[in-house]
């Protein structure tokens, strides 16, 4: 859970960055998009399937949260933009029609669904409704430019939660 003071910085911060233009809102995901993929790169397909601790998520686990989530993000961003309503959005967590794929084959998707998001936030059109918004669990309701800038911290969040699990398993 996120205090209420953390929840009141991060979403500043949100739409601090949802204000800049289209393309520099995509360097900026995209940054750290390729953090976060060196932080997966940083771990081995064996040590990927071994958990910190029971209940916690593996590497792998991991990047299936991660790609099922940005992929959802994405769809939000588009249907907002475009004026239409996110209710049908895609739920952040894990995809369920992955759970049988490698290490290897999550982060090459992962790869996909970056270059898709990055494209998508890159192409913003300078109309894109932002009064039209969907609810995030932590932050509240977001215009699809703040769901943009949103991606960015969770993938910043993602970078400290992998570090922590290689530490961790030793990768």
């Amino acid at each position: 859970m996120v205090s209420e003071d953390v929840a009141a910085r991060v979403l500043s911060y949100i739409r601090h960055q949802a204000a800049k233009p289209p393309e520099a809102l995509a360097a900026l995901v995209a940054d750290s998009q390729r953090r976060l993929l060196d932080a997966f790169a940083a771990c081995d397909g064996d040590a990927a399937l071994r958990a910190p601790a029971p209940g916690e998520w593996s590497m792998r686990e991991l990047a299936r949260h991660v790609v099922s989530a940005e992929h959802g993000v994405g769809l939000t961003i588009e249907r907002l933009s475009r004026g239409e309503s996110a209710a049908a959005m895609a739920r952040a967590g894990m995809s369920s029609n992955d759970g049988q794929a490698s290490y290897g084959s999550l982060l090459e998707r992962l790869r996909e669904t970056n270059a898709r998001l990055t494209t998508i936030i890159a192409a913003l059109p300078a109309e894109a409704n932002v009064t039209l918004t969907a609810a995030h669990p932590f932050f509240g309701e977001l215009n699809c430019r703040e769901w943009a800038a949103f991606q960015r911290v969770h993938d910043e969040d993602h970078i400290q939660h992998a570090a922590k699990i290689v530490a961790a398993v030793g990768a």
